[in-house]
């Protein structure tokens, strides 16, 4: 059964595309997902963190980064790591103990800030990624998933889905184009502890 979804970005953003959902059975989604793909940039690390300080030149100014108030309960707490810099793409990534949560964030060289509530699974052939973060259960993440691509030499969301009575769970990439995902169920009659399987295909 293909299920069309077409939750995207406003239509002043980059150019929407369509996402379908197949339903799989439990033994053809474990079968398919024998071809899950993991593809990872080239990472370089031309700066350090020094004194809990991070910071970044830009073409636009500096963007630091500064370790305050860790192992207290205050909600401003934060520790920052430097997660290196991809020159394929041209951005820095830094990883953000917040509190409560974490996330990760991408910089591009003018200092724009891309944020993220986790680290980006690239596709095979490295012209997008998928963050997926669940969020019913605990409702400091948002429950979501959001495709981006590289268009024009920056990371722009071209697709995301808010779902109402499921979690995204395992979720990877099976080509260019198509995904797997497990969903945790949370409705009236299941708690999260219910799963269904779908292969997710981008058009």
């Amino acid at each position: 059964m293909l299920l069309p979804l077409l939750t995207g970005p406003p239509a002043s953003g980059p150019t929407a595309v369509r996402v379908t959902f197949k339903s799989l059975t439990k033994s053809a989604y474990l079968q398919a997902k024998k071809g899950c793909v993991t593809a990872k940039p080239r990472v370089t690390f031309p700066f350090k963190k020094g004194r809990g300080r991070i910071v970044i030149p830009t073409a636009k100014g500096q963007k630091i980064y500064q370790d305050k108030r860790q192992g207290t309960d205050d909600d401003d707490q934060a520790q920052f790591e430097y997660a290196g810099y991809t020159p394929q793409f041209g951005y820095h990534a830094i990883t953000a103990h917040l509190w409560e949560r974490t996330q990760t964030f991408l910089i591009d060289k003018n200092g724009q800030q891309l944020e993220l509530y986790d680290a980006p699974q690239y596709a095979p052939d490295m012209k997008s990624f998928v963050v997926a973060s669940s969020g019913l259960e605990y409702s400091v993440y948002p429950n979501s998933i959001r495709l981006f691509r590289f268009e024009n030499r920056a990371w722009r969301e071209v697709w995301s889905i808010a779902p109402k009575t499921w979690e995204p769970g395992q979720i990877c990439w099976v080509s260019p184009n198509a995904l797997l995902l497990r969903k945790k169920i949370w409705t009236e009659t299941s708690f999260g502890n219910t799963f269904t399987y779908s292969r997710m295909v981008i058009k």
